[in-house]
């Protein structure tokens, strides 16, 4: 990683402030939708077991923190984000979806994660741990506040193995991508860095072992939708 990128990693919730208006149509727009889709299936590998406590991490405007709300076995969930402006909005669409009894969100640090220990049944984080400044410490710090038991789930961008596929996926995240993103968001570089993001960070195997070292047990994870996107899984 070059230090400029990790230094911009280090203030990246800023960037988030600047977007967080547009950032939910955006995020629509330029994943087709699709993005829906990945939150079904991070729902569907929640424990099956009632009264889940969840613990959504860089919550962003909330997307995750409400499909897990919406869940029939979970009890309660908190979002965590660095970015006052994203969790303004998050706020809202809670309230508005009338789910103020079962979601919350904060301002917080997903990499040093201020919460006591083995308190949550699940932690999660999706499409935001490629912008910690130290991933590895966060899956330490998201094992730590696990209960016995629990699950971590993270959902991220990843590169496709399939030689055609990853010829357009490399040509939409170059170069159109950006170009569309900073053309609507009226930011000059927020999606020409998010770019730069995923092509810098581990995905699969190289992932799945960072999870390990953190100490989590039964670690898989399954590709998704011709391996744009990985939903990784481990266990406590």
């Amino acid at each position: 990683m070059s230090n400029q990128l990790s230094e911009r990693k280090t203030e990246s919730y800023k960037i988030f402030d600047k977007i967080a208006g547009t950032y939910d149509l955006l995020n629509h727009i330029l994943s087709f939708g699709i993005d829906i889709y990945w939150r079904k299936v991070a729902i569907a590998n929640l424990p099956k077991r009632e009264n889940l406590n969840c613990l959504d991490l860089a919550c962003g405007t909330g997307d995750l923190t409400i499909a897990l709300a919406k869940a029939k076995n979970v009890e309660k969930v908190t979002g965590l984000d660095m970015s006052k402006g994203m969790v303004d909005l998050g706020l809202v669409k809670i309230k508005n979806q009338k789910l103020d009894n079962k979601a919350s969100m904060q301002i917080g640090d997903g990499v040093e994660i201020p919460t006591a220990d083995e308190i949550f049944d699940v932690t999660t984080v999706s499409f935001g741990i490629r912008n910690f400044p130290d991933p590895q410490r966060s899956l330490v710090n998201m094992h730590r506040v696990l209960k016995e038991n629990g699950r971590s789930m993270v959902l991220e961008f990843s590169i496709p193995k399939n030689f055609f596929f990853r010829a357009i996926y490399f040509f939409y995240f170059r170069y159109l991508l950006p170009f569309v993103g900073n053309l609507i968001s009226k930011h000059k570089d927020a999606y020409s860095y998010l770019n730069q993001t995923v092509e810098d960070f581990p995905y699969g195997d190289d992932f799945a072992q960072l999870m390990k070292n953190a100490g989590f047990k039964n670690v898989h994870y399954k590709e998704l939708t011709f391996g744009i996107a990985t939903l990784y899984i481990g266990d406590k």
